[in-house]
């Protein structure tokens, strides 16, 4: 069984180059922010309501951590990176080229995400057909919530709970990937930090995602499971 954690960080594209049709998808989304955050600052609104949709941001950076049989023993994670929105679509071709790879000399793959059924996954297909690109088959656009593999959902396992991938480090004595930021922040931390910054904050989520998972392991069905030794 090979194990692979995915997260993604993105960064709303410049908003003087919105469309009319991203300029009402950005009053929009923000509208609906406001509702739910209604002291929030305009600017940081704005910033977190693009920063959530496909159709205003791009991908800064997709990180993989694999393992095989163990999430235990975990290889180092594997980042793809765009530091510009130009990048992005060149980062996306060899993301599913070398899962295209993966997938030929693998056997059996379970993916491994927080609410990246409901964020990750979909901001990531989105992002891809904007650029002309086509997903691989692989089992990670499986988005049903109640299903555990081919794409095993962490988020979905506490479902009717408001529990995030922090909260679920504390329940767990992990130690906090959200530390010294979260993804709202991601602009800023490219601006000061650059691509790296961000490479390491999406890094340590996928790492304490997929540690996570390890913990949790005997609770998920068979398909879950590693092969018996």
């Amino acid at each position: 069984m090979h194990y692979l954690a995915l997260d993604i960080e993105t960064c709303p594209l410049p908003v003087d180059g919105y469309s009319a049709q991203q300029q009402a998808r950005l009053q929009r989304e923000m509208q609906f922010l406001r509702q739910r955050n209604p002291d929030v600052e305009e600017d940081d609104l704005r910033l977190q309501a693009a920063s959530l949709h496909p159709l205003l941001s791009w991908i800064v950076c997709i990180s993989v951590q694999r393992a095989v049989d163990d999430p235990l023993q975990p290889n180092e994670p594997h980042s793809y990176l765009a530091q510009t929105p130009d990048d992005e679509r060149e980062m996306l071709r060899r993301f599913w080229e070398d899962i295209q790879r993966f997938v030929e000399r693998s056997n059996k793959i379970c993916w491994i995400t927080f609410n990246g059924k409901r964020f990750d996954v979909p901001f990531l297909l989105a992002r891809t057909l904007h650029h002309g690109l086509l997903p691989v088959p692989c089992g990670l656009l499986d988005s049903y919530p109640y299903s555990h593999y081919p794409h095993c959902d962490l988020f979905n396992l506490f479902s009717g709970i408001n529990l995030g991938l922090a909260d679920l480090c504390a329940l767990l004595h992990i130690e906090n990937p959200k530390a010294h930021g979260d993804g709202g922040q991601v602009q800023q931390l490219l601006e000061v930090e650059g691509i790296d910054g961000v490479r390491r904050y999406c890094e340590a989520d996928v790492k304490a995602t997929l540690l996570c998972f390890a913990r949790l392991l005997p609770l998920l069905p068979e398909s879950c499971q590693p092969p018996a030794k």
